[in-house]
């Protein structure tokens, strides 16, 4: 029986891996199917008793439903849970036929999704970073083809052609179900370093037939730093971490010749004069006694999006990567945040180095106001019982390459007076960020004739990471927050206390609301989840870092917490992490911002 062939096998731990997986209940030995494909027919909602276990592959598909062969009785399944453990390639007879639901014809009734197209590929250590175009919810509502369906989930895959481990984007450590991963662009871990990957992204929704991309271009991930022509090495970056040890060896610090650092590429785009020229990122960090002083040109130091000159002819210097109709143009950087940060007075970091409560103190599933001064809001800050306790900002940071860090999106839905923020990463509205999680803004000034504007990071700056290359062991450190604090990127210590345990992919503690908190808490007009999925809102997330509902993550409200790091190794200091679950970049700020944090001025 299944079960007892497959409980045999060692398990592999995969947290609802995707959405069109079978699941095996082995205790009535019960396979439920949420697509089978038989002929030209194709199945919904289907369950049947497991005859016996033909054979059980290795390799993770793209596949996102069963295939029955009437001819032997035999069923082939690409995924398929068994509580905790998840096997692939699976072929079974089948058994007694117990459930089907709905059908459609393949080529004539069933209903399609859009088929993504993969717009490029980013490698890191163990990974890749596969951005691409989507038929979002707001476009496919519009859609005159009534057999045209949102996709409800896209699923990457990279397959390698040399005997790296085959990897998808809800296996990898950063997935978690309805928190991380689901959006665009999705990140591949796991994979072989020093191995040629191609992938392809998969949309699926129920009662229709599921699209896979073409091939992406070749990738091969590596532990190790990314030179000019955007080649990763074979080794850890060593060099970068030894030469700066500590917070005080960012006061001199040169981003495009940093020991151990390759020199950035060659990247066209717009001067600040407006003329088109070649050039590379340029930043620096200088001190004084009270201020950290990022100076810079806002172009990316790594390969970034093909951002088109006039809509038409892409930068030939730029060849993964297209999807943006703006070109990149430079801009002067100068911005001065605190040299120490100094955290707000009510912080309770807790028996796990951070605050379990929100700004406000979230008590129920109604919004706080003001009328019970849970939360007061005036001029971005955030008052708890009188008291200052963090701030709401705009801009979260300039990294050290002289990036923006920018939380929110200019894109909205309006509906009954309620405005909803679109999340940059989400699968309603495509935004057009590369593998970086970066895009470019329309202009850069009102009434520019010239499609330009500069380069800011809503997510994970992969590229950047690539970079520094100082591998999956280890902390990154990033960027100064616009409190003073620093920033790290995806990694921190298992143990918040101590280095020896290693490091671990850091979690934030918010999720989302129940169909009847958003109801409750105001926001029941936003669209129908089967077309703007929820987390697509910044209203469909809250933080919750207590209940039995919790994501059970690591940080605060934040996105920060206390701990040690790799440039205070002994003594526990507040920091950041931007994270592959939202918010992605932190929303607010437990220390004193520096003023630019909510006016024009960061622009």
């Amino acid at each position: 029986m299944l079960k007892k062939c497959l409980f045999i096998l060692s398990f592999m731990w995969v947290a609802n891996l995707a959405q069109a997986a079978d699941s095996y209940e082995a205790s009535t030995n019960v396979l439920t199917i949420p697509q089978v494909k038989v002929g030209d027919t194709l199945y919904s909602d289907v369950q049947i008793n497991v005859g016996t276990i033909v054979s059980i592959g290795a390799d993770i598909t793209a596949d996102t439903y069963d295939t029955y062969n009437a001819a032997n009785n035999q069923l082939s399944i690409p995924v398929v849970n068994v509580g905790s453990a998840t096997y692939y390639n699976v072929v079974i007879t089948a058994g007694t036929i117990l459930k089907v639901g709905n059908s459609c014809t393949i080529g004539s009734t069933c209903s399609k999704v859009g088929t993504p197209e993969i717009k490029g590929v980013l490698p890191g250590d163990s990974r890749i970073s596969v951005m691409f175009n989507f038929m979002g919810g707001k476009i496919a509502n519009q859609l005159s083809n009534s057999k045209f369906v949102p996709t409800s989930t896209y699923t990457a895959v990279c397959t390698s052609s040399n005997g790296g481990s085959a990897g998808s984007s809800r296996t990898s450590t950063e997935f978690s179900a309805d928190l991380a991963n689901l959006t665009n662009p999705l990140v591949v871990s796991g994979l072989t370093n020093g191995k040629t990957y191609t992938c392809t992204v998969t949309a699926s929704a129920a009662s229709a037939v599921a699209a896979t991309s073409t091939s992406s271009v070749s990738a091969i991930p590596n532990a190790g730093s990314v030179d000019a022509s955007g080649v990763l090495s074979s080794t850890v970056n060593t060099a970068h971490t030894a030469a700066y040890p500590n917070y005080s060896a960012y006061c001199n610090y040169t981003n495009q010749s940093a020991t151990g650092l390759p020199m950035p590429p060659s990247i066209t785009h717009y001067s600040t004069a407006g003329s088109l020229t070649s050039g590379t990122s340029q930043s620096t960090i200088s001190c004084t006694s009270t201020e950290r002083t990022v100076t810079g040109n806002a172009l990316p130091d790594h390969r970034s999006s093909e951002f088109f000159t006039n809509g038409l002819t892409g930068y030939a210097s730029s060849p993964y990567f297209s999807g943006n109709p703006n070109s990149v143009g430079a801009k002067s950087v100068s911005k001065t945040v605190p040299l120490t940060g100094t955290i707000s007075s009510l912080y309770n970091k807790g028996a796990n180095g951070y605050d379990t409560d929100a700004c406000y103190n979230w008590t129920s599933a109604a919004e706080p106001s003001t009328s019970n001064n849970n939360k007061w809001t005036t001029g971005g800050k955030v008052w708890s019982s009188g008291a200052l306790r963090c701030t709401w900002i705009a801009y979260f940071s300039y990294l050290n390459n002289s990036i923006k860090v920018e939380a929110g999106t200019a894109e909205t839905y309006t509906s009954s007076g309620k405005t909803y923020n679109v999340s940059a990463k989400n699968l309603y509205q495509d935004v057009g960020l590369d593998p970086s999680n970066s895009h470019n803004q329309p202009t850069m000034s009102s009434g520019s004739t010239q499609k330009y504007g500069y380069y800011h990071l809503h997510g994970m700056p992969e590229g950047q990471i690539a970079r520094l290359g100082k591998g999956n062991n280890t902390m990154t450190l990033i960027g100064f927050a616009v409190d003073g604090f620093p920033i790290y990127a995806r990694y921190g210590y298992t143990n918040p206390n101590s280095i020896a345990g290693g490091v671990t992919v850091m979690k934030s503690n918010y999720r989302i609301r129940t169909a009847s908190e958003l109801t409750a808490a105001g926001y029941s007009t936003r669209p129908s989840a089967s077309i703007a999925p929820y987390g697509s809102f910044e209203q469909d997330w809250v933080f919750d870092a207590t209940s039995s509902a919790s994501s059970k993550g690591h940080l605060d409200a934040c996105n920060g917490r206390y701990g040690v790091t790799p440039e205070s190794p002994s003594a526990a200091v507040y920091h950041y992490f931007i994270t592959d679950s939202y918010p992605f970049v932190p929303r607010c700020v437990f220390g004193t911002p520096a003023s630019w944090a909510n006016d024009g001025s960061a622009n």
